[in-house]
């Protein structure tokens, strides 16, 4: 077997495998010898049906089968020698019913294949990036104990509806054009209904002052917009049990009001947030939110930096792509990709593919690998910041690594993870090498320098 490398330019070349009956004709033998012997025709005794008929039948797919099986191993194998850096995939230049597939036939495969560009990063303190760094003003802090006292509060009872933040439970019946509870109509009993989804002020005024006892009729279709919480207040399983309401009217029998109440900040809310017995004092307890905050903030100026990093070194390096090859191996590999998506999709994957050029070269030059442990630390970090969306902070280690673990049974987040580990090795790298700028910041403008991104 010859596999020779025609250089087009710098990006593109052209492999020729040329495969002979040498190298796959002990190997056709076989199979047919073995298909001759378990060969069960009407007309001939088993193991004797004539070798040419069954060459006739079966030979093209059987030359098929075993040269597809030694040509990506000899493919790999001089890519390999190569040292052949591709992007994407080989493109073979001629398709497979084009060619003459006859035992005894010598054969001749070309591959279009893309080269990655040689590049040379060379981190040093010449290069000058900025750094953002959010200022944590009081009022931000302020914010967020008063989020926490929201979100662990509680309702309790109270005499009437006055902040249309209240909870209210009682009956709900349909009533007929007469006022009266329409004979077979909508109707539920100890329903629960809150007042924040009453958002038309004009819609409120019905509940306005209103007291355990009171009877409120209204128009449940027009004050209530989600068509899932009018399902939810009838105690209805889906839209289409309740129909269309129309303009009906709606009885309310009030037996209860409760309203909202903010947790007090004690330390009772203290242990709820951080965990029992982390927190002594109101001090430490702001002390603890501030260091959140600041964690969340340097992540924030971090992943702005990372951006930053990257475009910094897209623009002054951009290495030039094989376009038309990554063009057409994106169509042969995407069959549903049409022009048009293709058109509007391909600056962006060339962006995508330059910048991870770059990470790579960064990571070679400076010898960066991943190891296991970062990986599962990594997942361990993605899963304590979801629960953390979910209000969830008081979990163990032994769950955290079990939660974490269950994601890396997954093939794909582990080479996501990977990937991403190497990348924040790369940009950590280049913060710790060039010229960084610290510039302070207030929420604010950094969420709108961010926003225009």
């Amino acid at each position: 077997m010859n596999i020779n490398k025609e250089q087009i330019d710098d990006l593109n070349i052209i492999v020729s495998v040329q495969v002979g009956k040498d190298d796959y004709g002990e190997k056709v033998g076989e199979v047919m010898r073995d298909l001759r012997r378990k060969a069960n025709m009407p007309g001939f005794r088993p193991g004797k049906v004539p070798e040419g008929l069954l060459r006739k039948m079966y030979g093209k797919g059987v030359l098929i089968e075993e040269i597809n099986k030694l040509l990506p191993e000899a493919l790999q194998k001089f890519i390999t020698e190569q040292e052949l850096k591709l992007l994407g995939e080989p493109l073979p230049m001629v398709k497979a019913d084009e060619m003459d597939w006859e035992i005894g036939n010598d054969f001749t495969f070309e591959f279009e294949m893309g080269l990655t560009p040689p590049i040379e990063v060379n981190l040093s303190k010449d290069d000058q990036l900025t750094k953002y760094q959010i200022v944590i003003e009081q009022d931000i802090v302020n914010t967020n104990i008063e989020n926490y006292a929201k979100r662990f509060g509680q309702f309790v009872e109270t005499d009437a509806v006055v902040a249309f933040n209240e909870k209210l439970t009682g009956d709900i019946v349909q009533l007929g054009d007469d006022g009266q509870p329409l004979q077979d109509g909508l109707l539920a009993e100890d329903t629960t209904m809150s007042l924040t989804i009453v958002k038309n002020e004009e819609r409120k005024k019905p509940f306005e002052n209103a007291k355990a006892g009171d009877e409120i009729v209204f128009n449940l279709s027009e004050t209530v917009s989600n068509e899932w919480e009018i399902v939810s207040i009838l105690k209805k399983n889906t839209k289409e049990e309740v129909g269309d309401l129309g303009n009906a009217l709606f009885r309310y029998t009030v037996k209860s009001i409760q309203k909202y109440v903010e947790a007090e900040v004690n330390q009772e809310l203290f242990d709820k947030v951080f965990g029992e017995g982390k927190v002594a004092n109101f001090e430490e307890f702001e002390d603890l939110i501030k260091k959140n905050i600041e964690f969340g903030f340097n992540e924030n100026c971090m992943s702005k930096f990372s951006g930053d990093a990257l475009e910094y070194f897209l623009e002054k390096i951009n290495p030039p792509l094989p376009e038309a090859f990554l063009r057409k191996w994106l169509q042969a590999s995407n069959k549903e990709l049409d022009e048009e998506t293709l058109e509007k999709e391909f600056p962006g994957f060339l962006k995508a593919m330059k910048i991870e050029i770059i990470t790579n070269a960064i990571s070679t030059e400076n010898s960066l690998k991943v190891e296991e442990q970062e990986i599962i630390d990594f997942a361990k970090g993605v899963t304590q910041r979801q629960l953390a969306m979910y209000g969830v902070n008081n979990f163990s280690e032994q769950d955290l690594t079990t939660y974490a673990m269950n994601r890396l049974k997954d093939e794909k987040n582990v080479r996501d993870m990977a990937s991403q580990v190497l990348q924040n090795k790369v940009i950590h790298l280049i913060h710790e090498t060039v010229d960084v700028v610290i510039q302070e910041i207030s929420l604010d403008e950094f969420n709108k320098l961010t926003n225009k991104t």
